[in-house]
């Protein structure tokens, strides 16, 4: 893991340099002819590399994410095993946490990669070795003005070839749940900046409250201007099943709801079984946490 320090002057990095670029349809040929037959060697899209989602889920270059949720549902720790995974993709991963510390953060991916409550000092030294060229981390907690995250997120598509950035949460860079032109504003300068860069951006923002926390909230229950989904590519929504939690009878106690995915053909539900000890999403009830192959590149 290294981190990005809050005290570099990234004042060179806050406007981007205005562009225009008309040009004919057929420069596009070659992309339109590889969208229908990509080349056997052609670099995979990265995905959520559970198996039920890796052939419906896709993290496109160019498109911004929404991870949506109520408090305490999960919606971090879940996108944290997203992370690590979309490491072992070869993706150059930069978090900006402003609700937790990087420490923190690595103490839960930490867990997850080695599918156990207390990895062992070599597994952490190694796993630390093993992050450095896949994880960059924002060093701030606490608020942020949405403008120098863009400057931070400039800096880092420059110096370290940044490809997948992650911001938590959308509240800690706009001032005022109700400032719905700042939330706009933000959101709409985030997707310009993924399609400029060629990135991937992964939101996470609340919910507003419902009428109870064991009904599973839609992308219409998400807090804010209704333009925040409009203008993002993909909406998912972690929900915690605390009934099934405490009748124990094997079913699912999370659920992703894929709401929205703009250039993937499917949309759907997809249920979980969390483990407390790895803090691991596993794909059935019978599953055991697997730890992560950091040297084979792969979950054991």
């Amino acid at each position: 893991m290294q981190l990005i320090p809050d005290n570099i002057d990234f004042s060179a990095y806050m406007n981007e340099p205005e562009q225009h670029n008309v040009r004919p349809a057929s420069d596009w040929l070659q992309d339109t002819i590889d969208a229908f037959y990509a080349a056997p060697d052609a670099t995979p899209i990265p995905t959520m590399l559970w198996e039920k989602s890796r052939d419906r889920i896709k993290f496109r270059p160019g498109e911004v994410s929404i991870y949506a949720g109520i408090n305490g549902h999960g919606k971090s720790m879940f996108l944290s095993q997203v992370e690590l995974d979309l490491c072992f993709q070869n993706e150059r991963v930069m978090v900006a946490s402003f609700e937790m510390k990087p420490v923190k953060q690595m103490h839960r991916m930490s867990r997850q990669a080695y599918a156990g409550r207390e990895p062992s000092i070599p597994f952490l030294t190694s796993l630390s070795r093993w992050t450095d060229g896949r994880l960059w981390m924002y060093d701030h907690v606490g608020a942020v003005e949405w403008r120098k995250l863009i400057a931070v997120m400039r800096y880092a598509v420059h110096t370290f070839g940044i490809t997948q950035f992650v911001i938590d949460s959308l509240m800690k860079c706009v001032k005022g749940e109700d400032d719905y032109n700042a939330q706009k504003d933000f959101v709409n300068e985030l997707c310009a900046f993924a399609q400029a860069h060629s990135v991937h951006i992964h939101l996470v923002h609340h919910m507003r409250k419902g009428e109870s926390e064991l009904k599973a909230p839609g992308k219409f229950d998400i807090k804010g201007a209704g333009a925040i989904t409009d203008q993002v590519d993909n909406v998912f929504i972690v929900w915690r099943d605390k009934k099934a939690e405490a009748e124990k009878k094997g079913n699912p106690n999370c659920y992703v709801s894929c709401e929205k995915q703009r250039n993937g053909e499917w949309e759907g539900r997809l249920g979980f079984w969390f483990d407390i000890d790895s803090q691991q999403y596993l794909e059935s009830a019978e599953q055991r946490p697997t730890r992560y192959n950091i040297a084979a590149q792969g979950r054991a």
